[in-house]
């Protein structure tokens, strides 16, 4: 096991060098972000009992990103969101490198391409105002439901029920424009640079909001024997997300918290099952 997490660790910050040049290249700003920024603090690289790696963008460089890397096209690597692969359900962006596997429990094998992966995020603005942010975050939550086109497993009845009759009475062919209206609201507040910011991608990360000018100045820290892009107020954005981040976990909670069921470091899932 010990190989096999050294090995997944080497090919996601090979991943990510090649985001990293992408961005250097074309004057894109990111950071490191949740357990990889907490990495990178306490650990100078990747969190050793963990599994993945993350980083975030505001929404104008991620579009911005998106859009470069399907001109560039690296070889050997892949961005996935929602609109090329429609099967997929996240409200996020991930690279992954081809001839490789991790595949997930509960994820479909056949759906879209399952490599080991480097995470990006959006980070857009949070309104001021009790009804404003109430309507911010139900369109959030509309957004994230017509994604991942399932209702999730942790929610309360009430609201699973209302989810549920949502997607039964919206045909598969219009969710990709209603995500595409809902996303529209959810980015009108992005030219306020005095409000808060946020990732919207899932209802837990809607709850912690970080600070109007978080995305306003980065440094590089260690990160692996490398240097890679963070945010100069990691300290804030850190204690934000853990409160007591120097603190280490209890020895129980040290896992991998993807659960992959297989993990292949030269072949997708296609050309393992071709052959078997």
């Amino acid at each position: 096991m010990q190989d096999i997490s050294l090995e997944l660790k080497r090919t996601q910050i090979e991943i990510l060098k090649v985001i990293d040049r992408i961005c250097r290249d074309h004057d894109i700003k990111y950071s490191l972000f949740y357990g990889s920024l907490l990495g990178a603090v306490r650990h100078q690289g990747i969190i050793p009992w963990d599994d993945d790696l993350d980083i975030c963008m505001s929404r104008e460089d991620y579009n911005r990103f998106t859009r470069i890397w399907n001109n560039v096209n690296p070889q050997g690597y892949i961005l996935q969101n929602k609109e090329n692969s429609r099967a997929f359900a996240e409200a996020f962006t991930k690279i992954r490198k081809d001839h490789t596997c991790f595949l997930q429990k509960g994820e479909r094998a056949n759906a879209y391409h399952n490599g080991i992966f480097v995470d990006i995020f959006p980070i857009d603005r949070l309104p001021n105002g009790k009804m404003k942010r109430f309507a911010f975050k139900l369109n959030c939550k509309l957004y994230q439901l017509f994604t991942r086109e399932l209702v999730p497993s942790k929610i309360n009845t009430i609201a699973g029920a209302i989810f549920s009759i949502l997607l039964l009475c919206t045909p598969h062919f219009c969710r990709m424009g209603l995500r595409e209206k809902l996303l529209k609201k959810i980015t009108k507040y992005n030219s306020n640079t005095a409000l808060e910011t946020v990732n919207i991608t899932t209802k837990a990360f809607l709850e912690t909001p970080f600070s109007s000018t978080m995305l306003n100045n980065y440094t590089e820290l260690d990160f692996s024997n490398e240097k890679f892009m963070c945010y100069e107020e990691w300290d804030d954005c850190l204690t934000r997300i853990y409160g007591d981040y120097m603190q280490l976990p209890p020895e129980e909670e040290r896992v991998w918290k993807h659960h992959p069921i297989i993990i292949d470091f030269s072949h997708n899932y296609d050309e393992l099952e071709n052959a078997k």
